[in-house]
């Protein structure tokens, strides 16, 4: 719902204010680099991350850390993970993971493309 343009104090009643992560996450991983396999560490800022934690504490209550590794770690394992990166003006060498891409892992059989003629 769009607040009122033009009355701050309307604004103020519709708008809520979002809370805060108490954990930063990252993830950890190799890539083959010309210098030979390398080890990154990248922070997660991705939004549905942080709706994630929020629901399995709600859900899961103590046990919230559990069921949240299971979905990063496991089920996101079984899926083709891609990262969209991305850094901040000021801190132009430090990249995050701003967003976490997971389309299914597509078929052996489903890779093979057709002739085009």
């Amino acid at each position: 719902m769009q607040g009122n343009l033009f009355s701050e104090v309307e604004v103020k009643k519709e708008v809520k204010t979002l809370k805060k992560v108490p954990y930063d996450f990252h993830y950890w991983y190799l890539c083959d680099t010309p210098d030979g396999e390398k080890e990154f560490k990248n922070k997660i800022v991705d939004w549905e991350a942080g709706a994630l934690y929020w629901n399995c504490v709600k859900s899961y209550r103590t046990d919230w850390e559990t069921q949240f590794r299971k979905k990063l770690e496991e089920d996101f394992a079984s899926k083709d993970l891609m990262f969209l990166m991305g850094n901040q003006h000021r801190f132009q060498d430090q990249w995050l993971i701003i967003s976490l891409i997971y389309p299914p892992k597509q078929k052996t059989h489903e890779l093979a493309q057709s002739s085009l003629f």
